[in-house]
């Protein structure tokens, strides 16, 4: 199955957004996860917690039972290990890539590196 990985301090995850999934999170956030980035006007980015609700939806294919709050806390570390707002809006594309929402997807199970 194809993935992305995304590091946190020591902690490596995989995340991917299958189908029953993305409706999951495009329900929550109420639009669709391509129009999460807008027109790419700076008033289009995503919230904190849209950003948050993806990664928790695309969390839950490998690493099952967190919660959201454990999605907060994983963002949380990803920013004090040095990541960043725009750092995370790039590793929610590579998410969307692999979960064939555009077609560079890598084709090989063996994951794609989302950098820190």
């Amino acid at each position: 199955m194809l993935y992305t990985t995304f590091t946190v301090g020591e902690k490596e995850y995989k995340l991917r957004l299958p189908a029953k999934i993305a409706v999951d999170v495009e329900r929550k956030i109420g639009k669709s996860l391509l129009a999460v980035f807008g027109e790419g006007k700076m008033s289009d980015l995503p919230s904190i917690e849209t950003i948050v609700t993806v990664l928790h939806g695309s969390l839950q294919t490998y690493q099952h039972g967190i919660t959201m709050d454990d999605a907060f806390e994983i963002y949380d570390r990803y920013i004090e290990n040095g990541g960043s707002y725009a750092g995370m809006i790039q590793v929610l594309v590579e998410v969307l890539k692999v979960s064939g929402f555009f077609r560079a997807a890598p084709t090989t199970g063996a994951g794609k590196k989302a950098k820190q």
